[in-house]
């Protein structure tokens, strides 16, 4: 008997985001950024939460292409990692991001040590996908700059 939940319906995260919306990554847990046409910056952090005012000083890229770096007023620092079109939505605004660490470990006999090995292999044919990824990110990412930029 299988005792996991049964799988989430993703099927919102093809909708379009508001226009200005774009959804971001900070600490492992879903977030959006709203940039208005103003200049005014807001963050949700929370499913059904508020918008809360971000007073941005400065952007920039931090080491990995992808992820951005926004100084506050306050003179805090916040590192951003935007999602791509089609990755996250609304809904999804204050859960954790899955990844690696959300697999189950595998176990000690024969078929694990095999199930291992096709995984090993699938990751190295996949590495040039992985590649293009991170390149789609960056441009992602160098469009939320732009924006953001504009806005100070």
């Amino acid at each position: 008997m299988d005792d996991r939940p049964p799988a989430r319906d993703r099927s919102y995260r093809r909708n379009q985001l508001p226009a200005g919306v774009t959804m971001v990554q900070i600490k492992r847990r879903f977030a959006a950024i709203r940039v208005r046409a103003g200049g005014a910056v807001g963050l949700r952090t929370a499913a059904d939460g508020p918008w809360s005012a971000l007073s941005i000083t400065g952007v920039s890229r931090a080491k990995r292409p992808w992820v951005l770096r926004l100084q506050l007023a306050d003179g805090s620092r916040l590192h951003v990692r935007p999602f791509l079109p089609g990755e996250a939505g609304l809904p999804d605004v204050g859960s954790r991001v899955g990844g690696m660490g959300d697999s189950a470990p595998l176990g000690d006999d024969p078929v694990s040590a095999v199930i291992a090995i096709l995984a090993i292999a699938f990751y190295v044919l996949a590495s040039p996908f992985f590649a293009w990824s991170a390149v789609k990110r960056t441009r992602a990412a160098k469009r939320l700059l732009l924006q953001l930029d504009s806005t100070i």
